[in-house]
C-alpha cells in the first residue's frame, strides 16, 4: 500500500478544488469590496481553477475505476515480454489520464505563472522602465511561449495519431519516441521557472548557496520592510506555502526522471504514473491557493485577535448603554468632562488610560445620513471607534 492509494487520490481531488474555489472567490470579493479594478492577474485564476477541476475529475475517474492507486492486472498476453503488448482496459484508462494530464497541466502551470507575473506588474510597476520591469515582461513572453509549446507539443507527441499514447508499450515506443525527452524537459523547465519567478522580487540574491539559505533570505528581506508585524508574518506565510508548491514541483520532476529511466521496463510503471499524477494535482492545488493569498491581505485583519477583542469591547459598551436606559439610535457623542468627571449630558462611561482625568462618552451610530446638523462638541462616525 502506498500513500497514493485511491482514497488519498480522491481526497486531494476533492479538497484542492474546494480550497481553490474559496481562494478565488475571496480574491474577487476583496477586489470588489475594496473597489480595486480587476486585473489580468485576477482573471487568469478563473481558467486556472476550471482546469484544476478538470484534472481532479480525471483523477477521481481513475481512482474509482482502479486505474490509479492500484496494481494493474497481469498482462493479457502470455510470455515474459507480454507486458509490451498488453492493452487491458485499466491500462488504457491509466495512459489516457496521463496523456490528458500532460497537455492540460501545461496550460494550468502556465496560467498560474502568468498570474503571478502580472501581479508583480500591478504592485511593482511605477510607470518608468526599470530593470525589474524589463525582466518581468521578458518572463511573461517566455511563459506564454513555454505554455503554448508544452501544451500543443504534448498533444502531438505521437504525431497525428494521439491514440497511440494509450496503446501497448511497444506502440508507444515506436510511434511516440519523442515523449520521454519531451516530458523530462517539461518537468525540469517547469521547476526552474517556478524558482526564478518566485525569487524575482527578492533583491540582490548573489550567494552561491542560494538554494540552501533561500528560505532565510526571504524572511530577512520581508522582515526588513516597513510593515506591521502581522503583515510581515502574513507575507512570510505566503512564501512558506509557496515553498511547499516548489517542493511538489521538485517531487514531480524527480518522478518524471525516474519514470523516464524505467519507462519500458517491467517494473511497476503504473505506480510511478500514479505518483506523478498525484504530485501534479498537489502542485496545481497549492498553486491556485498561493497565487490568491497575497490579494487577501485585507481579510487577515478581520479575523485577528485584535478585531475579536474590539468586537467584545463594543458589545460590552452597548450593554452598558442599555443598562443606562439609552435606546436612541443614530448619534455617536464624545464629550470631554471637567476634572470631577460630572456631566449633565452623560450617555455612558468609558474611562481612559489616565483614570479620573478624562472620560469619553459614546453612543452607537446608525443611519448617519438621516441625522440633522451637528451640534457643538458632536462627532458622527461611520466606522468603529476604539479607545486605547
Amino acid at each position: 500500500m502506498t500513500y497514493s492509494n485511491p482514497a488519498a487520490i480522491i481526497a486531494i481531488s476533492v479538497l484542492f478544488p474546494i480550497l481553490g474555489l474559496v481562494a478565488v472567490s475571496l480574491r474577487f470579493y476583496t477586489r470588489v469590496n475594496a473597489r480595486i479594478r480587476l486585473g489580468i492577474d485576477d482573471w487568469l485564476t478563473v481558467p486556472a481553477l476550471a482546469i484544476e477541476c478538470i484534472l481532479s475529475g480525471l483523477l477521481i475517474w481513475g481512482a474509482t475505476t482502479k486505474a490509479l492507486g492500484d496494481h494493474l492486472p497481469a498482462p493479457d498476453v502470455p510470455g515474459p515480454d507480454g507486458y509490451l503488448f498488453s492493452d487491458s482496459d485499466r491500462q488504457v484508462r491509466l495512459l489516457k489520464i496521463q496523456y490528458f494530464f500532460d497537455w492540460i497541466g501545461a496550460f494550468e502551470f502556465g496560467l498560474l505563472k502568468l498570474s503571478i507575473l502580472f501581479f508583480y506588474r500591478r504592485i511593482f510597476y511605477t510607470g518608468t522602465r526599470t530593470t525589474f520591469d524589463i525582466i518581468n515582461i521578458a518572463f511573461i513572453v517566455f511563459v506564454i511561449v513555454w505554455m503554448l509549446a508544452m501544451g500543443i507539443g504534448a498533444i502531438f507527441l505521437c504525431k497525428t495519431d494521439p491514440r497511440s499514447a494509450w496503446g501497448p508499450v511497444v506502440v508507444i515506443a515506436s510511434k511516440c519516441s519523442a515523449q520521454l525527452p519531451f516530458l523530462e524537459g517539461y518537468a525540469i523547465s517547469d521547476f526552474i521557472m517556478d524558482v526564478f519567478i518566485w525569487t524575482l522580487p527578492i533583491p540582490k540574491v548573489k550567494e552561491a548557496l542560494m538554494i540552501y539559505i533561500w528560505q532565510k533570505l526571504i524572511c530577512v528581506q520581508i522582515w526588513g520592510l516597513h510593515m506591521t508585524v502581522r503583515r510581515k508574518l502574513a507575507v512570510i506565510a505566503v512564501f512558506l506555502i509557496k515553498s511547499s508548491t516548489l517542493a511538489a514541483s521538485a517531487a514531480r520532476m524527480a518522478i518524471y526522471i525516474v519514470y523516464i529511466v524505467n519507462a519500458f521496463s517491467q517494473s511497476d510503471g503504473e505506480t510511478l504514473v500514479t505518483y506523478l499524477l498525484f504530485w501534479t494535482m498537489i502542485e496545481c492545488g497549492l498553486g491556485v491557493i498561493v497565487v490568491c493569498l497575497p490579494t487577501l491581505r485585507s481579510l487577515y485583519g478581520k479575523v485577528s485577535p485584535g478585531s475579536i477583542l474590539s468586537g467584545i469591547k463594543s458589545a460590552l459598551a452597548m450593554r452598558s448603554l442599555e443598562s443606562h436606559g439609552i435606546s436612541e439610535p443614530g448619534i455617536q457623542r464624545l464629550d470631554s468632562l471637567d476634572q470631577s468627571g460630572k456631566s449633565s449630558s452623560s450617555r455612558s462611561n468609558l474611562r481612559g488610560k489616565n483614570e479620573g482625568t478624562l472620560e469619553t462618552y459614546i453612543v452607537a451610530a446608525h443611519d448617519l445620513e438621516q441625522q440633522g446638523p451637528l451640534s457643538k462638541h458632536e462627532i458622527r462616525i461611520r466606522d468603529e471607534v476604539e479607545q486605547y
